[in-house]
C-alpha cells in the first residue's frame, strides 16, 4: 500500500475483510492496525506492505517499510505504540528486513477482560514510560 495517511483507513478495510466484525478480536486488531500502519506513514518512506497472520491463538499482524531506521519506533508523540503494547499484551517489537523494517504485534484471538475485577476501563493511559516492553529478541 501507498506510504500516505489513507493507508490507515484501507488497512482496517483489509481487517474488516480479514476478520469479519463478529470476530471477538476484530476492533483489538483493528486499532492496533491503524496505529502500526499510522505509525510507518508518519515514521518512514516508500510503499507499506501488511500483513495479517493467524498464529494458533494469536493474530499476527506487520507492517514492512521501506525505511533504514533500526530500533524500536517508540514516538514521543503518540500513544500509538503504548495502545499497541496493551492490545499485544507486550508481544510486539520490530525486525530489520531486507528492505527496510517489519513492526509486528500479535493480539490474541480471543480477548481477555483488560481490566479484570475493574469494570469499566480507566480514565487514562500508561505514561510513555509503562510501554509494554516486547517480549521477543529483534534486531
Amino acid at each position: 500500500m501507498p506510504n500516505h495517511p489513507e493507508s490507515a483507513s484501507r488497512a482496517r478495510e483489509e481487517v474488516r475483510e480479514w476478520l469479519g466484525e463478529d470476530h471477538p478480536a476484530y476492533e483489538n486488531v483493528r486499532l492496533a492496525v491503524s496505529e502500526l500502519v499510522t505509525d510507518a506513514v508518519r515514521h518512514a518512506g516508500g510503499p507499506l506492505t501488511l500483513r495479517l497472520l493467524t498464529l494458533d491463538d494469536l493474530l499476527r499482524v506487520e507492517v514492512e517499510d521501506q525505511e533504514n531506521v533500526r530500533g524500536l519506533p517508540l514516538s514521543e508523540s503518540g500513544r500509538g505504540m503504548i495502545l499497541v503494547g496493551l492490545l499485544s499484551g507486550g508481544r510486539w517489537g520490530c525486525r530489520s528486513c531486507e528492505r527496510g523494517r517489519t513492526v509486528w504485534c500479535e493480539v490474541p484471538a480471543v480477548p481477555k477482560d483488560p481490566f479484570p475485577g475493574l469494570g469499566e476501563a480507566p480514565d487514562h493511559l500508561p505514561a510513555h514510560d509503562d510501554i509494554p516492553r516486547p517480549r521477543r529478541n529483534f534486531g
